[in-house]
């Protein structure tokens, strides 16, 4: 390693980078093209690997960071396991490819000079690359940044060996890393429960939105009392389900010469196949799956609707997470209802002057609902700080900042 310049070089290791679709990866790109005053070069997948699904235009926008993006794909075989994605693998099934992003990553650090090594995840498995590496240069600063837990996951099953063997290195990387980075406090506490005293080596810092990848200018929309459209962008699964959305609006009450129009984006979901039938377009009320966008197109859709719609899974206890949608939601400026349980996501849409509601709650969703439509509830006021916090370059210059003082 180089003594450190005043604009240091950086590695930064993670499985998901555009073009691969995956928020993460969106995240990240975001994240890393706003860097201020840093060489950032980028270990990734192979792109079709994590998933077959890929965003070009993303793509390009995320390789436009000072630096390089560098892909490993590993033996075919290899690769060809990783496509089970039911693999027990703990703490994920990308930890059968560690060893040939390990090598590369290695040989980047004897050419490259690094003052910091970076891991993210999703994939945890990631970090673990990061601990090896640690071990190998002791004297180069590591931060591992956590978008979602690790081990004791709400959505994630227990397996035996696995799961144990996976908790180990957990605590191995939070012990390890010179600094740890979380999206939310609450994620910082969910880590902290399993080893105390993170407080002192770690920051909590948010995902982001940019505002260059908006529509600068949208034609001016009268707004139209009658015809209404919410959009919903993201992906079901586990117990996160849109079920009580569609009850929710089976139940809502229209005047007469109102329609309203619920578009979906993003991956297939089995709910999806009764719409047609469930929702006519004869109706009053429709429901229409859409497919998925790619990400600066689903942006626009954002800024062209009425109503943004946010679903999180219902559960006991507080949210900790911060959905990046949520995030992309508060730079497109329009008015939110979010179906989720106290927590980040509720605290986040109330100061925008949104709606929240029960997810398990189909009453209380139609009850939102049937005040929007009847008030068309937008955000009362801007919310400069909130739009400040999240705002990519501010985003950008704390993650620095936090470099700054590892180094």
């Amino acid at each position: 390693m180089m003594a450190m310049s005043s604009s240091p070089r950086i590695l930064v290791i993670g499985y998901c980078y555009p073009p691969t679709v995956s928020p993460e990866g969106v995240v990240t790109a975001k994240l890393l093209r706003n860097l201020p005053d840093c060489r950032v070069d980028v270990l990734s997948l192979e792109n079709g690997l994590v998933s077959t699904a890929l965003d070009c235009s993303m793509g390009r926008y995320a390789e436009e960071i000072n630096g390089s993006v560098y892909r490993v794909s590993g033996l075919k075989l290899l690769q060809e396991i990783c496509r089970f994605s039911r693999l027990p693998f703990r703490p994920d099934r990308w930890l059968l490819l560690n060893h040939a992003v390990l090598r590369k990553a290695d040989k980047l650090i004897l050419e490259g000079h690094y003052d910091c090594l970076v891991t993210r995840s999703q994939y945890h498995s990631a970090h673990l690359v990061g601990l090896s590496l640690k071990k190998r240069y002791p004297d180069l600063p590591w931060v591992a940044c956590f978008s979602d837990p690790w081990s004791n996951a709400d959505h994630q099953a227990d397996i035996p060996f696995f799961s144990s063997w996976s908790k180990r290195q957990e605590m191995k990387v939070l012990d390890v890393a010179d600094h740890l980075v979380f999206p939310t406090e609450g994620m910082r506490k969910h880590f902290n429960v399993h080893q105390t005293s993170l407080d002192r080596k770690s920051t909590v810092v948010p995902h982001s939105y940019d505002p260059a990848l908006y529509e600068k200018f949208r034609a001016h929309k009268e707004p139209d009392h009658n015809n209404l459209t919410l959009r919903l962008f993201g992906s079901f699964y586990g117990t996160r389900t849109p079920d009580v959305l569609f009850s929710a609006i089976d139940q809502l009450k229209m005047d007469d010469g109102q329609n309203l129009t619920l578009e979906i984006y993003g991956p297939w979901y089995q709910s999806y196949e009764s719409l047609t039938h469930r929702f006519p377009e004869t109706s009053l009320k429709r429901v229409k799956y859409e497919g998925q966008l790619p990400h600066i197109e689903a942006l626009s859709k954002m800024q062209e609707a009425d109503l943004l719609v946010l679903v999180d899974a219902p559960g006991v206890g507080k949210s900790i997470y911060l959905p990046s949608k949520l995030v992309d939601y508060i730079g497109s400026g329009q008015p939110v209802l979010a179906l989720s349980r106290e927590g980040v996501i509720t605290t986040v849409v109330n100061k925008l002057g949104g709606m929240v509601a029960d997810p398990s709650d189909v009453s209380a969703v139609s009850d939102a609902l049937k005040k929007w439509v009847a008030y068309r509830k937008a955000p009362s006021t801007k919310n400069i700080r909130l739009l400040e916090e999240y705002q990519s370059t501010n985003v950008g210059a704390k993650f620095r900042s936090m470099i700054d003082e590892l180094l």
